[in-house]
């Protein structure tokens, strides 16, 4: 029979195990961010007087000077600058690409030497993951946050996004979250939502698909005045994600009447009027995103769901028939609530 103190012993010497694996993984969690603090950057934009209207953080994704950065830091701006760890500023010259949806944009500034490109990585990662968010040293403060990946969630039409355990606040706006591995993860980004902060992280994936162009200078970019259908369809959804479904359908409706063909608008208008029990409505704007795009997934799949909660099952199981071919899962997944 195993003894009493026996077991303590074991006890004790398994809590100083994972006390050591802790404290360890901290350590690396610790020299990876030292390493990864000299690719972010600061970003200063300023109004033609050479005020600075607004800041933030970024890092470089390659050695040209390429810098990912959150798009509304830019927003109103006549020119920008970027400092580097070494105290050194140099001019924001082009914008090669953006995300209006996720607030992302990619910047080009001219750096005389080479800059330190992360690495991104190409998967999502796993709940429990443990990660650093590095804002680095270019500002005020030393900013790095640890803890763990607690959840990636969908958002319907637009993909996923990053939930962290570790604080992060406005202030690491634009800094990357890294791995284990050193790999960047993800990019922390918020809104301003009346006066509340709306902070997430979005996934490296979106930064990866990014279509990078020639690049226009931030001049041009900033004289763009008229509001595009993607203007408005981005503008509704940080009030989506925040449950103010009434405001965010406002600017989905806004995004219809500038293009009658965005799909994805007439989607989450759907999904606006069915978080509000507007199923009707719903049901018509999903049927119009399908007239748009007929292999629409989410759409065929909130179509279903809303044809069930309107207890027309023949019409859920079309939707279900259509979702065979489109993708499995959503059709299974269909096809138990049908059931």
């Amino acid at each position: 029979m195993i003894s009493f103190r026996f077991l303590v012993v074991w006890i004790i010497f398994l809590c100083s195990i994972s006390a050591i694996a802790s404290s360890q993984a901290q350590e690396n969690l610790s020299t990876i961010a030292r390493r990864i603090e000299p690719s972010v950057v600061a970003v200063f934009a300023y109004n033609k007087e050479g005020q600075t209207i607004n800041q933030g953080r970024g890092f470089f994704i390659s050695g040209k000077g390429d810098i990912i950065a959150n798009r509304n830091v830019l927003e109103g701006a006549d020119h920008a600058d970027v400092r580097t760890v070494d105290g050194m500023l140099y001019p924001v010259r082009s914008v090669p690409a953006e995300d209006r949806e996720v607030n992302l944009i990619r910047i080009r500034a001219e750096i005389p030497s080479a800059a330190h490109p992360l690495s991104l990585s190409p998967s999502l990662p796993n709940l429990g993951d443990r990660v650093a968010v590095i804002g680095g040293r270019i500002l005020s403060e030393k900013l790095v946050s640890y803890g763990t990946v607690s959840g990636v969630q969908e958002i319907p039409s637009l993909g996923k996004i990053i939930r962290l355990t570790a604080p992060t606040s406005s202030s690491f706006n634009g800094s990357p979250a890294v791995n284990m591995k050193g790999e960047v993860i993800g990019v922390v980004t918020s809104w301003m939502i009346e006066g509340q902060n709306f902070t997430f992280v979005v996934p490296s994936q979106r930064i990866i698909s990014l279509k990078v162009r020639k690049g226009i200078s931030l001049a041009e970019w900033e004289e763009r005045k008229e509001e595009t259908a993607e203007d408005l369809y981005a503008k509704g959804l940080p009030f989506l994600w925040k449950e103010a479904y009434e405001k965010a359908l406002l600017h989905f409706k806004e995004a219809v009447n500038k293009d009658p063909r965005y799909a994805d608008a007439y989607f989450l208008i759907g999904y606006t009027n069915a978080q509000l029990g507007r199923y009707p409505d719903a049901l018509d704007a999903y049927k119009k995103a399908i007239q748009i795009q007929p292999d629409f997934i989410f759409a065929h799949f909130y179509l279903g769901l809303i044809y069930l909660e309107m207890r027309d099952r023949n019409h859920a199981l079309e939707e279900y028939k259509i979702l065979k071919n489109l993708n499995r899962d959503y059709a299974k997944d269909l096809l138990n609530m049908i059931r």
